[in-house]
């Protein structure tokens, strides 16, 4: 499984390559640094969000709310600016306490409620959207105070912010899934959750803390985001899920949890990244992007179905071979 994950890591890297020669043949444009600049900052918030998606993903879980999560968390702190008249201190504060209870709520209603965690997150990801359109009434809300634009728009040198944020939570995530007990405790359970369990695993500690991380870095992206936009939507979020999931799994993370590399979910975000961007640059339509997105979700999992038949059949050989 390793040699095919480093393989499918690899590849996804030479296709990042050929789709960057293709565009910069396209168009002219494509190639340059502020173009490159402009695709950093797009996909900091989506790559902050595939960090948190993996801790999910490894446990065999998935979270198809963190789109809307990040949607609530933008809408609330938004109407705590405007409507509310609250600092920006106070309201991030606020802002990442609401995307912890999100993370609870998931993690609790897949761990102890034992609903099946695509469709768990399917539903609170409506209530979410429901609350977001509720709070702001289906109206953007903006008049942010002076300086929050700055997170969102700024830069520290030629480099944006959002950009060192996506690094400093791609470093985070690769050291806790390659240096602490928590991440190797992650990849056991993924891999085998009854045997984590007799081994005296807290596995219901592991996912609920798994969706309260996730949100955690949902949070984030939220907060990028509203200050990016400047303004607060109900919309802003929505169908990112989508995009998270495709760089994940496209990067190598099982759906069935307990394998996976940080490097390959970077390859996941850039491709997805690149692609979108270089899309807009030649002129193809909305309804295009999202076909050729579907496209290669469709793609990304059929590599995983065959990754998971290739281990079925290497554990059955094994097996047989040791009966022998």
């Amino acid at each position: 499984m390793k040699k095919l994950l480093k393989m499918q890591t690899l590849s996804i890297y030479i296709a990042l390559l050929a789709i960057i020669a293709l565009f910069s043949i396209l168009s002219p444009t494509f190639l340059s640094v502020s173009n490159a600049m402009t695709i950093l900052r797009q996909i900091s918030s989506l790559g902050i969000m595939a960090m948190g998606m993996m801790f999910v993903m490894l446990l065999g879980n998935v979270d198809l709310s963190v789109g809307t999560s990040v949607s609530l968390i933008g809408i609330c702190m938004a109407y705590f600016m405007v409507n509310m008249h609250l600092s920006i201190g106070v309201t991030v504060l606020l802002g990442i306490a609401i995307g912890l209870v999100i993370g609870f709520l998931n993690g609790f209603v897949v761990t102890y409620c034992k609903i099946p965690s695509i469709i768990a997150t399917l539903g609170t990801s409506w209530v979410f959207k429901g609350l977001s359109y509720t709070i702001c009434n289906a109206q953007p809300i903006y008049g942010f105070p002076e300086g929050f634009a700055k997170l969102g728009q700024g830069s520290a040198g030629p480099i944006p912010i959002p950009v060192i944020l996506f690094i400093i939570c791609v470093l985070i995530t690769s050291f806790v899934m390659n240096r602490t007990v928590y991440g190797r405790t992650l990849y056991a359970v993924g891999s085998n959750k009854e045997a984590s369990r007799l081994s005296g695993t807290n596995v219901n500690f592991m996912n609920l803390s798994a969706y309260v991380i996730c949100a955690a870095f949902a949070t984030l992206a939220g907060i990028i985001l509203l200050s990016r936009v400047n303004s607060g939507q109900a919309s802003t979020g929505i169908g990112q899920e989508m995009d998270v999931l495709t760089s994940v799994v496209l990067g190598g993370i099982c759906f069935t949890g307990g394998d996976g590399k940080v490097s390959g979910s970077i390859a996941g975000v850039l491709l997805i990244g690149v692609l979108a961007n270089g899309l807009v640059m030649i002129g193809a339509g909305e309804y295009v992007q999202l076909m050729i997105k579907g496209l290669i979700l469709l793609f990304a999992l059929s590599i995983d179905s065959i990754k998971q038949f290739i281990e079925s059949r290497r554990k059955t050989v094994t097996i047989e071979g040791q009966d022998k």
